[in-house]
């Protein structure tokens, strides 16, 4: 198994029930990977949750527009900067790797 391959795999362990993921992993200063999980057990396209239709709907942003997203990105980085404003994005330092 590559380290890929083990690393998704730790990845879907620690991931926890009922939830909606969009994970992004940084590749080098200008690339990404996006994973999209979902968590819930329920796959119903006829009548999804709002949080199902979230996911979605950001997923197709990134397919159609990612370089207005990342406009926005630094709008708000900015911004924040300017003007000290709620930041939804949790920070965790895990230290280094080993």
């Amino acid at each position: 198994m590559k380290d890929e391959e083990k690393e998704r795999q730790v990845e879907k362990l620690t991931l926890l029930p009922d939830r909606y993921y969009i994970i992004l992993n940084k590749v080098d200063e200008d690339s990404f990977t996006l994973t999209a999980y979902d968590t819930t057990g329920v796959h119903d396209d006829k009548n999804p949750c709002s949080a199902a239709i979230a996911q979605e709907g950001i997923l197709e942003m990134v397919d159609i527009d990612l370089n207005m997203i990342l406009k926005m990105g630094l709008v708000r980085i900015k911004n924040r900067e300017l003007v000290p404003m709620e930041d939804n994005v949790i920070k965790v330092d895990f230290g280094k790797k080993q």
